[in-house]
């Protein structure tokens, strides 16, 4: 393992997304971010306690409240405004998974575009499904259950966080997305997906 030169700064990331904005972590502990290229540390993050871990949930609950009742044309435009928002950073997200996971730029930008995509096709699902049926006597209703935990994979990380957040937003859950601890690929995508999200719930 071998540092950063001047010319290649150590990016330092101490916030956490919480409630639409990025806030101080509450955890003390810091990881080396480690691009497998050439074996640099490109970053050093603070990780997330328990009581940032409370925050996010207590935060998510809140938001619960009136997201839990959202109609299916108030989910459909903001997976819509999601689809927008991360296809105007695609490039960014490509980037981020070729520096961190060790991808090609080929492959690392169709599997991005693939996350990408899961936005339409949860809008396109929202759509067709049935949200209750009935048969005889019984009737069931699907409603959504809450807040949800989203843990993603080490690898590719940025398709694993559309595709889990496009079902939640879908479902009319809040999330609170947790990255894989020892990817080397998460900090850079997980960075960029919340200013997506908060562009397109703005």
């Amino acid at each position: 393992m071998t540092t950063g030169t001047n010319k290649d700064p150590i990016k330092t990331i101490t916030t956490h997304y919480i409630d639409g904005t990025f806030v101080e972590s509450h955890g003390r502990e810091v990881m080396d971010v480690i691009r497998p290229t050439d074996g640099r540390v490109i970053a050093r993050v603070t990780l997330a306690d328990e009581e940032d871990t409370r925050r996010a949930v207590a935060a998510a609950k809140r938001t619960f409240v009136t997201y839990g009742r959202s109609t299916k044309d108030d989910r459909a435009k903001i997976l819509r405004r999601l689809h927008e928002a991360a296809s105007a950073r695609l490039d960014d997200l490509t980037a981020a998974m070729v520096e961190e996971y060790g991808g090609v730029v080929q492959f690392a930008g169709l599997i991005v575009q693939s996350g990408v995509n899961a936005f339409l096709a949860a809008e396109k699902a929202l759509q067709e499904m049935e949200w209750t049926r009935s048969w005889d006597k019984t009737t069931v209703t699907l409603e959504p259950v809450g807040v949800a935990g989203l843990i993603t994979a080490w690898n590719a990380n940025a398709l694993f966080i559309c595709l889990k957040l496009a079902s939640a937003v879908a479902a009319g859950c809040t999330v609170v997305i947790k990255a894989f601890k020892r990817a080397p690929n998460w900090s850079p995508a997980a960075r960029v997906v919340p200013r997506v999200s908060r562009q397109a719930t703005s």
